[in-house]
């Protein structure tokens, strides 16, 4: 697969577009909800019937980014594209599930060579995730995406509220694999664990853990006083313990009752861990290793970061690094996004991609 891309910070979409060519998709980013349906019509217009898909939110290609106007990434050579969309995914997404069977039908989905990439609106994460991964995992189609910062959310040149847009990918040329990158560890080793003993899933929210309010548990167990805790969260997130694996959970407020909101929901009897940053320049090398140990010279990677990423890489003075490290081994494009999609879960301060063979 090959990307090009176009931009425009004046948000003229002709002029995003005027050095792409037979794209066979485009995803796009906008940098506020206002200017999304205007983008989406007049990209469907200028490449009447080519898979699209948009959303908020600042993007990336190779060591340029893009915060302004709107960023427009085109996907072509050597794969099959369909786009289509998940309605009422805050309710019933599954009703709409005949779309994603059909978009697999018509790319001819072949296992290990066929992945979805989606952009969903902002709190449906769970109920998408879930009916899309019930689907394609069993079949050996993988999952990356994330969460557009608004609403509404775009395909093929139409606003949906409350949905989730996806692309289907057949790589005609090899394998397409997702992949997970996280820079949070169990401090010196440590795997201590939290049931949650008192949960608010629907608002996000965890009340107690082991009986205690879950303020008092993170507070002691860093040292830190109440008012430190929302940005504590960069360096110590919690993490949902999950098998083997452990998935990401971003602290948003603290409450006059000492529960905590966070990002992503947590459920009575779930087991969180309070996470450390690892050398996060050692972790981004092990991801490029690990893509290029499994399929070689890949020669595309599309991704999305978290918008709690992007601001500590950001403030650490990183983030170009990272651009840079990323394009240096294969052609890197993407956006930030306020939620991230791996398989079958959705996490936080993560990057979640598709890596093209």
């Amino acid at each position: 697969m090959k990307i090009t891309y176009g931009s425009s910070k004046k948000g003229n979409v002709s002029e995003a577009l005027k050095n792409i060519t037979e794209p066979a998709a485009l995803l796009f980013s906008v940098a506020n909800e206002d200017m999304l349906e205007r983008a989406a019509k007049e990209i469907e217009k200028a490449f009447p019937g080519v898979a699209s898909i948009g959303g908020v939110g600042q993007a990336y290609i190779d060591k340029e980014f893009f915060d302004v106007g709107i960023t427009v990434i085109a996907m072509k050579e050597d794969i099959k594209v369909v786009a289509d969309v998940l309605e009422e995914a805050s309710v019933m997404p599954i009703k709409y599930i005949r779309r994603l069977e059909h978009a697999i039908r018509a790319v001819d989905g072949e296992r290990r060579k066929t992945a979805c990439f989606d952009i969903c609106s902002a709190g449906v994460d769970v109920r998408a995730v879930t009916t899309l991964s019930n689907y394609l995992c069993p079949l050996g189609y993988d999952l990356a995406g994330g969460t557009s910062n608004s609403a509404a959310v775009a395909c093929n040149g139409k606003i949906y509220q409350d949905a989730c847009a996806f692309f289907i990918f057949k790589n005609l040329k090899g394998r397409i694999k997702s992949y997970k990158e996280n820079i949070y560890i169990h401090p010196d080793g440590d795997a201590k664990q939290f049931m949650v003993t008192e949960a608010d899933p629907k608002d996000y929210r965890i009340r107690t853990l082991e009986n205690t309010s879950a303020e008092k548990v993170y507070t002691s167990e860093l040292g830190i006083t109440r008012d430190k805790i929302t940005t504590q969260t960069f360096k110590n997130p919690f993490g949902h313990v999950c098998g083997s694996d452990t998935y990401i959970v971003s602290i948003k407020g603290v409450e006059a009752d000492g529960s905590i909101t966070t990002f992503r929901p947590a459920n009575k009897m779930d087991f969180l861990t309070i996470l450390s940053m690892g050398d996060y320049r050692e972790v981004v090398q092990d991801t490029v290793s690990r893509i290029h140990s499994d399929l070689g010279n890949a020669p595309a990677v599309l991704s999305v970061n978290c918008l709690f990423r992007y601001i500590m890489f950001n403030n650490d003075h990183y983030w170009e690094n990272y651009l840079a490290e990323m394009c240096r081994s294969f052609s890197h494009a993407g956006m930030v996004g306020v939620g991230e999609h791996y398989n079958t879960q959705f996490v936080n301060q993560t990057m979640c991609c598709l890596a093209f063979e």
